[in-house]
């Protein structure tokens, strides 16, 4: 009995002559290769972003059964067999044994889980990351610099790659003046429970930057540094990485190893052209026809400095592309520009969220719903936090007729963007898509707070009023209303609230109008809601352009007016061909 073992040191022994460690080390080395290799796959494929976390866990719950395994068998020349006791120890209980330690390692593995998906006691503290980046501010004027708008920009543009924030777009905190509002009061307009401050100073060839990050409900400091550096390129994207980094350490967000590639990325090796883009953006953010074709100069301009800097080829399609769409300039050059801009985006940075999203608008200009779609949705997977492209996404969806799923989006992006005319614009829209008519009602009259020279929200307004029987209302929000990109919707919409009424002869004024500038979609839904069918037939046969607003009345809006028509053949093709136009084949 003397010359035994003792169970402990027996068990360790045999672990040892199983081959259980080496079995464990080889298995956890494959795991890892698998993580790594999975982390980055993820931004080059379609696999969801989740991939790797569901590989985490199938490879923590596979370890005890590997072990148990390579407890259990072994191979031998004749293949696997089981492997055979020793029974040096006193007595035999190795199976007990091995009933206990594989208990042990599936706790162990339980608890390595919890630790990895599980929030830690600190992280459970913060449990909002929104956060509002504010305009830097040039110290010595009231005006920020291109520097300082530049390096705002970049720090916004690194901190939205990070899924684990939620980071409120630029439109947004441009549209704040912070100078009369208390800090909670700036948070309440935008959202955020985080606020990023900075103000910058430019002397010569050096620039400082003193950034604080603070607490939005309390007023209170929690995090501050100050930058100073040499003003040259890389210095000026160092601080960006920094800062960025820093912030993102502070709110205790996970990186990602593609997100910590794209935080780190910087965009161009020309700080002039830097500039550039930075006031091209400036532009675009108006959403106005002057706007935009002086966003176009500028980032042509950043372009010729630079021509593989990827964010001003994206500017440049989105100016032209909206320049086309919103009808400031419906030349067809612009497009072929666009599609260029597009391309060349895409071919410098395949994995550039913006550039994705970029041709998904392009794609909608150019009526392919379905792959201006996909490319919105692969721009949504790679930076969830892109504003632009999930309120073109939610404006994609209703087009289609997706009207719950472009109402999510939708809702979405104006958490992103809580002060963007464009991204409340089309939550009205999903609003009024989704018969939620007091909510559309409610967006529409924000809208024009926020942007009071968007048409467009007047329309939707119109809109919610019509469906809630306010038709006295609704004509007063059509008075001398033109919404560009509906040709005369604003005009049809008026001509059915005086159907609505019983004012004939006044529609019927209001589509004499029509008549004259041969909008003929126009001119066959009012014919359709004066009760003269053929009228509107002929009319719809006419219709050459199966534009945007067309497609959202035929799915979404008027359902009381186009209704009888819903068991004619000749509805139906009227749908067809519409579908055709916008690439769908139902």
């Amino acid at each position: 009995m003397a010359n035994k073992k003792s169970k402990p040191l027996h068990f360790l022994a045999e672990l040892k002559r199983r081959k259980v460690y080496r079995a464990s080390v080889a298995y956890i080395a494959v795991a890892f290769i698998a993580l790594q290799i999975i982390d980055l796959l993820i931004p080059t494929t379609n696999l969801p972003t989740w991939a790797d976390e569901l590989l985490l866990a199938i490879a923590i719950m596979g370890f005890p059964a590997a072990v148990i395994a390579a407890w259990a068998f072994e191979l031998s020349p004749d293949g696997v067999r089981l492997t055979q006791p020793d029974t040096t120890a006193e007595g035999n209980g190795e199976w007990s044994v091995l009933s206990v330690a594989a208990a042990g390692l599936f706790v162990a593995a339980a608890a390595v889980w919890w630790y990895l998906v599980t929030p830690g006691q600190e992280e459970t503290e913060i449990a909002n990351r929104t956060i509002a980046v504010l305009p830097f501010k040039t110290l010595g004027t009231d005006q920020a610099s291109a520097f300082t708008e530049g390096v705002h920009l970049g720090v916004l543009t690194r901190l939205s790659n990070v899924s684990g924030l939620d980071v409120i777009s630029r439109t947004s905190v441009m549209a704040v003046d912070s100078s009369d509002k208390t800090l909670p009061e700036i948070a309440d307009a935008l959202g955020a429970s985080w606020i990023l401050r900075a103000d910058v100073q430019e002397s010569g060839s050096n620039v400082q930057m003193n950034a604080r990050l603070l607490n939005a409900r309390d007023d209170r400091q929690v995090w501050a540094q100050s930058y100073r550096r040499t003003l040259n390129v890389d210095n000026v994207f160092d601080i960006q990485s920094e800062l960025s980094l820093a912030i993102i350490d502070a709110l205790q967000a996970r990186l990602t190893p593609f997100e910590r590639v794209r935080v780190g990325k910087n965009p161009t090796n020309n700080l002039e052209a830097y500039n550039l883009h930075a006031l091209g953006r400036r532009e675009l953010d108006k959403r106005d026809g002057p706007g935009m074709q002086a966003a176009v100069e500028y980032f042509e301009q950043a372009i010729l400095l630079d021509e593989e800097y990827t964010l001003a080829w994206v500017g440049l399609a989105d100016a032209l592309s909206l320049l086309y769409t919103y009808r400031y300039d419906p030349r067809e050059s612009l497009m072929i520009r666009a599609e260029e801009a597009v391309q060349s985006a895409l071919e410098l940075d395949p994995l550039s969220a913006a550039a994705h999203a970029s041709r998904g608008l392009f794609l909608e200009a150019r009526r392919d719903a379905e792959g201006s779609i996909r490319a919105l949705t692969r721009a949504a997977e790679l930076q969830p936090n892109y504003a632009d492209g999930l309120s073109w996404l939610a404006w994609m969806h209703q087009v289609q007729g997706d009207s719950a799923i472009g109402l999510d989006h939708a809702k979405r992006a104006v958490v992103v963007n809580p002060l963007s005319g464009e991204a409340i614009s089309n939550l009205t829209l999903s609003y009024l898509a989704n018969g939620q008519y007091e909510q559309a009602l409610a967006q529409s009259l924000h809208n024009q707070q926020v942007l009071p020279s968007w048409p467009t929200a007047k329309l939707y307004e119109a809109l919610a009023l019509y469906h809630q029987g306010r038709f006295a209302d609704a004509q007063i929000a059509l008075s001398d209303l033109s919404v560009g990109w509906t040709r005369d919707g604003a005009q049809a919409t008026l001509a059915l609230t005086y159907v609505a009424i019983g004012e004939l002869a006044a529609a019927r004024q209001v589509l004499a109008d029509i008549e004259e500038r041969e909008d003929y979609f126009s001119i066959g839904l009012v014919n359709v809601a004066l009760d003269e069918t053929e009228l509107a037939f002929e009319a719809f046969n006419k219709v050459d352009d199966w534009g945007a607003w067309a497609a959202l009345v035929m799915r979404h809006f008027f359902h009381e007016v186009l209704g009888p028509l819903a068991g004619d053949s000749r509805y139906q093709e009227l749908i067809n061909q519409m579908d055709r136009s916008w690439g769908l084949d139902r």
